[in-house]
């Protein structure tokens, strides 16, 4: 067990982190330009005074002093930028981590200030807030488009005139997860895409089907299943697991008041039964049975 694990270990580092002596070494590590932490490789202007890389690479003499930069690196600021615990940026948040561990927390933090999403697409929703609450809002407020359940069903009037290419967003918090549902319309592409991202590393062990039915046509009926993706992945769009449906299968599928009628399901893939490989149908067996006549026979 490391010694910041345990109780009294936290104790410790949580005294040390409230110190003026962590402040002010958290300020020398902080650029005097841009205002963010500073990580290797650090600057100096002849004076001493610091500066990040990105905006070393932006100036030609320093902002504070208007002198020269000097051609030695601080290896001692350099150093303790790769240990020490930096605090999340953003208010309230408790998280103290090296550089490249809050790089990886910050865009995910559940203190991050967020616009609501609904509002992108929906463009009715004026909310802003801490990303760990904007559930709690979309219940409250947008309770049409989330459930608790591992599926949901909709009733989507079409209308031509949208040029907004995401058509549909809907939250499912089922197996303790929350997914993210799109419908997209790929008009240059002539396609309606479907896609759920699911804020999990693992994201290959769910699945999501699409199922398109008309209500008094229960022989007709379109279903599509893909496997889900994680929310991390920044090229979901361009992926080949999403489901693709052409513009005029999806219109075929409109009912008498011009709308698509689907239901969206989440699953887990280990509780899928494995299907096994298809044998010769009978009529085929039946067929290749028969001999070929013979063309020196007599009739």
């Amino acid at each position: 067990m490391s010694s910041t694990s345990s109780p009294a270990g936290r104790k410790l580092l949580n005294t040390l982190l409230e110190t003026d002596h962590y402040e002010s070494l958290i300020k020398e590590l902080t650029c005097t330009k841009c205002k963010k932490y500073m990580k290797p490789p650090i600057y100096l202007c002849i004076d001493g005074h610091s500066i990040c890389g990105p905006c070393f690479e932006k100036s030609y003499q320093c902002h504070v002093c208007k002198k020269e930069y000097s051609q030695i690196r601080p290896a001692v600021l350099e150093s303790l930028a790769n240990k020490v615990l930096f605090p999340c940026t953003n208010k309230g948040c408790p998280k103290h981590a090296t550089l490249p561990q809050l790089e990886q927390h910050t865009p995910h933090c559940q203190y991050r200030i967020i616009n609501c999403f609904m509002a992108r697409v929906y463009g009715e929703c004026t909310w802003e807030g801490r990303a760990g609450e904007w559930m709690d809002h979309c219940f409250a407020e947008h309770k049409k488009r989330v459930t608790e359940l591992p599926f949901i069903t909709v009733k989507d009037k079409w209308d031509a005139k949208r040029t907004e290419p995401v058509l549909n967003y809907f939250l499912l918090k089922c197996y303790d997860k929350v997914f993210n549902v799109y419908q997209i319309y790929d008009k240059r592409g002539g396609r309606m895409m479907w896609t759920v991202l699911v804020n999990d590393d693992q994201a290959e062990k769910f699945y999501f089907e699409v199922d398109i039915f008309l209500t008094n046509m229960p022989s007709k009926r379109i279903i599509y299943r893909r496997p889900c993706k994680c929310e991390k992945d920044a090229d979901f769009l361009e992926h080949t697991q999403n489901i693709y449906i052409p513009v005029e299968n999806v219109f075929s599928m409109l009912d008498e008041g011009e709308c698509m009628n689907f239901t969206v399901r989440i699953g887990e893939v280990e509780n899928l039964e494995l299907l096994e490989t298809p044998t010769e149908s009978e009529s085929m067996i039946l067929l290749n049975s028969n001999e070929v006549p013979n063309e020196n026979e007599t009739h």
